[in-house]
């Protein structure tokens, strides 16, 4: 695997090599890792793309690179990365997770035999009339936590780290549709905002729900709205 990634990575870097600082890699994306055994295989991983790319010359002798945490994990990050990959320049290399909790607000499209789909989330948020769709972990302190956790791993030590996807979806069948609207509107407000004052930069995951792709018109102000909230509290 090792090869490969070395032959991909020197064949994308070749063709990218006069691109300024604005394009990034990334070497991976929510590689599976769920052991420190995981986590040094894909350590070799990382530092066969890193070498690789800067091997290349050009910009990418200097390029941002973009590291994933296992999994995209936050509490596998913070458990098992405990070192970063080896590079010939300081200061050019970011970590990235990804977070998706609770998941049963986030993305769970139907019950399981292991929980129900969330339809709200936060302080002053739970439905009365819905009571089984209130979330039951995972909201403020959850967040405060996780990303604290990134914070002290990682940005006090001068590692930058991005939250490369979140996303909650919008519901169509929620009883308490003011409840479930209000809800995502503060996740999305409360995550970018708890970020911010840790010095960790989002990236929200669209796939064309809240921007027309094509277009470029906004499709849900809501959520638009939410996000620069966030960013300017």
């Amino acid at each position: 695997m090792n090869q490969k990634q070395k032959t991909y990575w020197t064949q994308i870097a070749e063709a990218f090599k006069d691109y300024d600082d604005r394009l990034l890699f990334a070497g991976a994306n929510e590689p599976n890792v769920e052991d420190a055994t995981g986590m040094s295989v894909l350590m070799t991983y990382h530092q066969t793309f890193i070498s690789a790319v800067r091997a290349t010359g050009g910009n990418n002798s200097t390029r941002v690179l973009v590291i994933q945490g296992p999994s995209t994990d936050i509490e596998k990050t913070n458990n098992l990365m405990n070192n970063l990959p080896n590079d010939t320049v300081a200061n050019r290399i970011i970590m990235e997770v990804h977070y998706y909790t609770p998941y049963q607000f986030c993305l769970m499209t139907e019950d399981a035999s292991w929980g129900s789909m969330f339809y709200y989330w936060g302080n002053g948020n739970h439905s009365t009339i819905e009571a089984n769709r209130n979330a039951t972990y995972g909201e403020e302190a959850d967040v405060e936590k996780f990303f604290g956790y990134m914070k002290s791993k990682f940005v006090d030590r001068g590692i930058p780290v991005i939250i490369g996807e979140f996303l909650a979806i919008q519901r169509s069948n929620p009883a308490d549709m003011t409840k479930h609207l209000n809800s995502r509107d503060y996740y999305h407000r409360y995550l970018v905002d708890s970020a911010k004052q840790k010095g960790i930069k989002m990236f929200f995951w669209d796939t064309g729900g809240a921007i027309d792709r094509n277009s470029g018109s906004i499709k849900d102000q809501r959520v638009i709205n939410a996000l620069m909230q966030g960013a300017g509290s």
